[in-house]
């Protein structure tokens, strides 16, 4: 086992880590087409983001633990960067370009598939909605009867502890 690398090894090692970053570079745009297909809330682009990053850790420490015997080295951590920003700058915007049409053409498919359900759905919730609005007209006119025959007898303790509290109020005014 040699504990000192030659510049060969050192060459050798630090352009697979460009070519890993390239990787990485392209797994992100796999990330970022999906999450444009599926969501663009920002709960969903953080969740994404964090997936990523986790997917990413793990990938590179297994990685530098194949490549370099799990010896961390600041030639492979800039090799991964420098070959992450080759990629975004070079065939990143093509993809983005590439994304955004596979983006547009899902979402028209799913739109178009979809449209008959959405339709049904529409119907059904505008239904619903009409015997909802019944239903909760009738609890409140049952609420405010119910009110108004607890009122009518004195003798039930609900009245008579407002009754009580009443009178007192009035005792402390005077």
């Amino acid at each position: 086992m040699d504990y000192i690398q030659g510049l060969a090894d050192q060459t050798e090692i630090f352009l697979y880590a460009l070519g890993f970053g390239f990787l990485l570079g392209i797994l992100y745009d796999v990330f970022r087409t999906l999450r444009m297909i599926i969501s663009e809330s920002k709960g969903f682009i953080f969740f994404m983001d964090v997936l990523y990053f986790a997917v990413c850790t793990f990938m590179i420490f297994c990685f530098i633990l194949v490549v370099d015997s799990g010896r961390i080295r600041a030639y492979v951590a800039l090799g991964i960067v420098l070959g992450w920003i080759v990629y975004y700058f070079s065939f990143g915007a093509i993809a983005m370009r590439v994304s955004s049409a596979v983006t547009r053409f899902f979402r028209n498919a799913f739109s178009a598939l979809f449209k008959p359900f959405k339709l049904l759905l529409k119907g059904f919730l505008k239904k619903t909605r009409k015997i909802a609005d019944f239903c909760k007209k009738n609890i409140r006119k049952s609420d405010k009867k119910a009110k108004f025959n607890l009122q009518k007898y004195r003798s039930i303790v609900y009245n008579l502890l407002g009754y009580t509290e009443k009178r007192k109020n009035d005792e402390k005014r005077n």
